[in-house]
Order: structure tokens, then C-alpha cells, then sequence
């Protein structure tokens, strides 16, 4: 239970720090407010999505390419095969590519 807890405040602080406004981001925009307004927008669109993955695509997705897992350890963690995270992830990405690039969302 120590760990799950753990882990649903790092998700916190992960989230908070992709919603909130960015120096770096802001300086690549002609207007500073705007580019702060449109990261936020564009950080809930991918929220969203990831979170409209059916589970084992979002599951894979989420240890692979947010908490930073490699195939082999986000594979034993879900207790599948290599072959098979392998296929959830790529399913998961192209269904967040095509969710997110319908909606105007760029990389």
C-alpha cells in the first residue's frame, strides 16, 4: 500500500510539472502567455488520450514511455512477453499519434 501511494505522488508531480508553464516553452513563442496556455492545452489533449488507451496499451505506454522502463523490465513488471509489450506499445502510440494529431496536437 506504502507503494502505491508512492507512486500515485510521483504521477502527481509528473503531471504537475507537464501542466504547468514552461520558461523554455514560452520563449520559443511570440507571446509568452499564449505558449503558456497552449502547453497546458496540449499536456491535457495528451493526458486524455493516454488516458483513453484501453489498459494494456495505456499500462505499456505508461511504463515504457513515461516512468522510463525498458521492454524487458516493463514486459516482467506486466507479467507479459517481450513480444507482446512490444505490440501493445505500438498499438498504444500510433492510437496517441492519430488521437493527438486530430485534435492539432504537435510533437
Amino acid at each position: 500500500m506504502r507503494r502505491v501511494a508512492i507512486d500515485e505522488g510521483r504521477k502527481a508531480q509528473r503531471w504537475g510539472r507537464l501542466l504547468t508553464s514552461d520558461e523554455e516553452g514560452a520563449a520559443r513563442a511570440a507571446d509568452p502567455a499564449q505558449a503558456g496556455e497552449a502547453l497546458r492545452a496540449d499536456g491535457f489533449a495528451a493526458r486524455d488520450a493516454l488516458h483513453a488507451l484501453p489498459d494494456d496499451q495505456r499500462h505499456a505506454v505508461a511504463l515504457v514511455l513515461i516512468e522510463g522502463l525498458s521492454y524487458a523490465e516493463a514486459a516482467q513488471v506486466l507479467g507479459v512477453p517481450a513480444g507482446t509489450l512490444t505490440s501493445r506499445l505500438v498499438r498504444g502510440r500510433q492510437s496517441l499519434i492519430e488521437t493527438l494529431a486530430a485534435q492539432g496536437v504537435t510533437g
